[in-house]
């Protein structure tokens, strides 16, 4: 597997020299994977950052805060059924970031990479499909928000969060409010939510409400019948701003 990885980043990164471009792999996560990983983390002294529904905010283990968490090489998001793992080389990152049973692997940077010894990282955690090799295509950031699907309910602006490789980066740049790996929006609705989404509510009136809500189900929330749009909340500006 290493190998087949080690050729395609060869061949691929030649190509981030020239835009605004990142490497992505689907991936499957072996069975039991998930349920080890915050004790693997710990043995690796990798510091964990786990969202509190109860409380709306994050618990930290083996850092102060989320500033403590993301300046050290390797981190880890835990957020009910998503995770993400951050693992930085230099001037490069590799985020593996899903499921229990599936995720994707991202890797981004400038320069030009050593190999990137955040595979081995990954195949401590148990993360990586044993003997299958992983075929990294190469992806380009749109220059312009891109519009949603039909019938994807979603802001650009949301819709390019979604698929961004770094979120972290593209929630400070379009000063959206993040909690780990979850995002505040606001729905306006036609109807009542699916009871799916009930738990990430923090306010609602008749038509509208506020969700803080994990950014992978993003997609499924603008899928909803009773939404008419989900969008960032409005920030009022400041007086002569």
């Amino acid at each position: 597997m290493k190998g087949v990885i080690t050729m395609l980043l060869s061949l691929s990164f030649f190509g981030l020299a020239q835009g605004p471009t990142y490497l992505w792999a689907p991936c499957q996560i072996p069975t039991e994977a998930f349920s080890a990983l915050p004790e693997r983390a710990q043995t690796l002294s990798i510091p964990i950052a786990r969202f509190l529904p109860e409380t709306g905010a994050l618990e930290f283990l083996g850092a102060a805060d989320e500033t403590e968490l993301l300046s050290g090489n390797a981190f880890l998001y835990l957020d009910g059924e998503f995770f993400l793992l951050g693992i930085r080389e230099g001037t490069w990152t590799t985020i593996l970031r899903g499921k229990p049973d599936s995720a994707e692997l991202v890797i981004f940077g400038t320069g030009s990479p050593e190999i990137l010894s955040s595979f081995a990282i990954l195949e401590a955690l148990g993360l990586l499909p044993w003997g299958e090799a992983i075929e990294l295509a190469e992806k380009t950031v749109p220059l312009k928000l891109p519009a949603p699907p039909e019938g994807l309910k979603l802001d650009p602006i949301l819709w390019a969060l979604v698929g961004h490789p770094d979120w972290f980066a593209f929630s400070r740049d379009y000063g959206l409010e993040r909690a780990g790996i979850r995002v505040r929006v606001v729905a306006e609705l036609q109807g009542s939510l699916s009871q799916d989404f009930e738990g990430y509510i923090r306010s609602s009136t008749e038509n509208l409400a506020e969700l803080l809500i994990p950014i992978p189900l993003l997609p499924e929330l603008g899928k909803d019948p009773a939404v008419k749009i989900v969008r960032p909340p409005f920030v009022p500006h400041p007086l002569g701003g």
